[in-house]
């Protein structure tokens, strides 16, 4: 069974994008793209990992990280920040597990969902 990873980006071309980089490694994606979306479709169906922007409208990628970690029931859930921010120090105080810059990773990007899936 394919791995679910919830895409969130305010940009439709980067979610799309991202979204056809890992379906091409055989990942489940789904996309959202606001914090809002994130939180509602995790509640849903919890993904395995969630990829995701920093800067969106209403609630930002580092609160939605931090709500999320804050619930003991969602301790499994990985999470990588692909974002053009600088501001490593504050994802990982965030709770990320993994923080990739738009610019500069996305095409490794298939390799890091791969590490962070397979971390116990």
């Amino acid at each position: 069974m394919a791995e679910k990873i919830l895409v969130v980006d305010d940009s439709k071309l980067v979610t799309d994008i991202v979204k056809m980089r890992l379906g091409m490694y055989g990942y489940e994606v789904r996309l959202a793209h606001s914090g809002e979306e994130a939180l509602k479709a995790i509640e849903e169906e919890v993904p395995d990992l969630l990829v995701l922007d920093v800067h969106m409208p209403g609630i930002d990628g580092y609160e939605v990280c931090r709500r999320l970690r804050d619930n003991p029931a969602l301790d499994a859930l990985r999470i990588i920040m692909l974002t053009s921010s600088d501001d490593k120090h504050a994802a990982f105080e965030a709770g990320v597990d993994d923080y990739l810059n738009k610019d500069v990773d996305l095409l490794n990007l298939p390799n890091r969902v791969k590490m962070i899936l397979e971390m116990d």
